[in-house]
């Protein structure tokens, strides 16, 4: 017994002794390694599967099996020529072509050579194929083809979460927002912790609420994926939309931390530099994005702001310009050039630039202001006192686009050949409206909507024309429907202007506070819901209304500096009336209401008589001089 206890410990020995062996070589190591990369992956820490998968390959130069792993994160990291790298390898090591073409293809899909990606996709069988293959179309601009590969990849797999995600962004870029989001919703349904539908999901809330609606969507998939870098980044930029600047510091720092180069973190350093007004600092940073991201136009832009704020004038006007040159209807870019050429001593450069803005009824305090100063620059002092009276109305008013950029029978020619496509026959609808054929254009308009219930933009149109006919109810309707889809700054000004005249200031200060609910940061809304408390004689909700817009663009605007001399005044705050009323003095001393409004504070609060009765006495020389 002794000896066959002995045999047995001796085999039980060899037996452990041989397993140490196995996992000392390097095939052991591999697939130790492996095996770690896809608990990683059931984590979601696709960092940590890249270290170990780095490891199994390392060990074992020939483990297809992580190589084609290996090549699949990173792809998902966004790394396409590591991917490429590691297929590559795959292929010499044996694996046949034919088995990863559709990776393969997507690697040249995100280096940008579509064509090199359409043709090995071609080759591929697999299923994921067509999803790549439609979004190589949608990158083409084959909006049907791209349709197309995505009812292959349906047949093939009608519950893949990824594949109605893809869709989604399909739909948006086809402005079927409602069709985007019931796409998406769907891939979530299939696939709740899809970080990449969550994310988009996210993007598609910032448009159809607000800022503030999408952050929990982003919060839902970092709690899956905390290292996720481009869901880090659409939530670090949410965060600086909502205001929340250290948050978003924070975020761009942990950005940072996973990717030392990444320039979507430096750009959110810039603004968070600009935006504290140390422009030096924003363009110190600015570079470390890279050449590359600093074309993109946020990066122009935020450039430009910075030469402008530094005094560096032609700087700000060459970079605008290339700006508006990519963005031609772009009303912000048009009117900051006009700033611009106006600040660097070409008023009637400016001129040129902002009258397309200036001459509208829809143009806003900025563009009249900037026309104005650039009227009296160049001497034309009459058209520049009827501007600054336009810009002194407590008003905001919804912006109407710009003319389209074609003629009407190019316009007609093209909806004609896309009569179903919203993007194509949007604009003939408008020059239409443009030419004064209103009737026209609600038939076309009505054919429009009907084909197109979840583009927001259809909606919209239709509510245009219904105000430009009279029908204030039917404009109320159309831009409801709109706001169901997406509430955006342009749908919230309609609703409120269209519930306004039609009497229900009720429901239109209830439209205005829904949206500063979900865009508390927003300009535009601050100073709207501020004029209507100023006019309601809400002193106090009117002053802290017009100071978060005061805390926005700081005190070089006359009119919010009057109007928030008006709130004080109201209110019995009269030192700092006074003290507002005189700033805006200094800025604008032609500008009709910015006297009145000084005049009326100083006599309001008892102090100065003299400088209240000469101020009021050229008040009414000005009234004079208009008639």
């Amino acid at each position: 017994m002794r000896v066959r206890t002995t045999g047995v410990k001796l085999v039980v020995v060899a037996a452990v002794f041989g397993a140490v062996a196995l996992q000392a070589t390097p095939i052991g190591e591999a697939r130790e390694a492996f095996a770690d990369a896809q608990s990683y992956l059931k984590q979601n820490d696709l960092r940590a599967a890249k270290v170990s998968l780095m490891n199994a390959v390392k060990a074992d130069p020939a483990y297809t099996d992580a190589l084609i792993l290996q090549a699949k994160v990173a792809l998902d990291l966004f790394d396409p020529l590591a991917a490429q790298s590691a297929l590559e390898r795959a292929v010499a090591a044996g694996v046949p072509q034919q088995r990863i073409a559709h990776l393969l293809g997507q690697t040249y899909w995100m280096q940008g050579d579509l064509a090199e990606a359409e043709a090995v996709l071609a080759r591929s069988n697999h299923p994921d194929a067509n999803r790549i293959m439609a979004r190589v179309q949608m990158d083409k601009g084959d909006f049907v083809a791209a349709q197309s590969a995505f009812d292959a990849a349906l047949a093939v797999a009608p519950d893949d979460s990824n594949i109605w995600t893809d869709i989604a962004r399909l739909r948006f870029v086809t402005a079927d927002q409602k069709g985007a989001i019931d796409a998406v919703d769907y891939a979530l349904k299939i696939d709740a912790s899809n970080v990449r539908a969550l994310e988009f999901r996210g993007r598609l809330m910032r448009s159809q609420f607000g800022i503030v609606a999408a952050l929990p969507w982003f919060e839902r998939g970092l709690q899956i994926a905390p290292t996720d870098v481009p869901l880090l980044e659409e939530y670090g930029a949410t965060l600086g939309e909502a205001g929340r600047y250290r948050d978003m510091l924070k975020v761009a720092r942990q950005i940072i931390a996973l990717d030392s180069r990444n320039p979507t973190a430096f750009y959110m350093q810039a603004v968070l530099a600009a935006r504290a007004g140390n422009c030096k600092m924003a363009k110190r940073i600015l570079p470390r994005a890279g050449s590359t991201f600093n074309e993109l136009p946020a990066a122009m832009l935020l450039d430009a702001i910075c030469e402008f704020e530094l005094g560096n004038y032609n700087r700000s006007v060459d970079q605008l310009q290339r700006l508006l040159a990519m963005q031609p209807r772009n009303r912000k870019v048009r009117t900051l050039l006009a700033q611009s050429l106006y600040r660097a001593g070409n008023p009637l450069d400016a001129l040129d630039i902002i009258r397309e803005i200036a001459g509208r009824g829809d143009a806003d305090s900025y563009a009249l202001t900037t026309a104005a100063r650039a009227f009296e620059a160049s001497d034309q002092r009459g058209n520049a006192s009827a501007a600054l009276n336009d810009a002194a109305l407590s008003v905001v008013r919804a912006a109407l686009p710009l003319p389209e950029p074609m003629s009407l029978a190019g316009a007609a020619d093209e909806a004609r050949r896309n009569p179903s496509n919203a993007r194509a026959v949007i604009p003939y609808i408008r020059l239409l409206m443009a030419e004064g054929n209103i009737d026209a254009a609600h038939v076309e308009a009505v054919r429009l909507q009907a084909g197109n219930a979840g583009v927001a933009d259809a909606h919209i149109l239709m509510g245009d024309i219904e105000m430009a006919r009279g029908n204030v109810a039917g404009a109320v309707t159309a831009y409801g429907q709109a706001r169901a889809i997406s509430f955006t700054e342009p749908v919230m000004l309609r609703m409120v202007d269209a519930l306004s005249r039609r009497g229900d200031d009720k429901a239109a200060g209830e439209m205005l506070a829904a949206y500063l609910a979900y865009n508390p940061q927003s300009l535009t809304a601050l100073r709207l819901a501020g004029y209507r408390n100023l006019d309601a004689g809400q002193w106090a909700n009117a002053i802290v209304l017009l100071e978060r817009a005061r805390a926005r663009v700081g005190y070089n605007d006359s009119i919010l500096l009057a109007n928030l001399a008006r709130a004080y005044s109201g209110s019995g705050k009269h030192d700092a009336a006074v003290r507002d009323a005189a700033i805006a003095y200094r800025i604008a001393p032609a500008n009709m209401m910015v006297t009145r409004t000084y005049a009326n504070v100083l006599r309001k609060s008892g102090k100065r008589p003299k400088a209240a009765r000469e101020l009021a006495a050229k008040v009414r020389a000005q009234s004079v001089q208009r008639e």
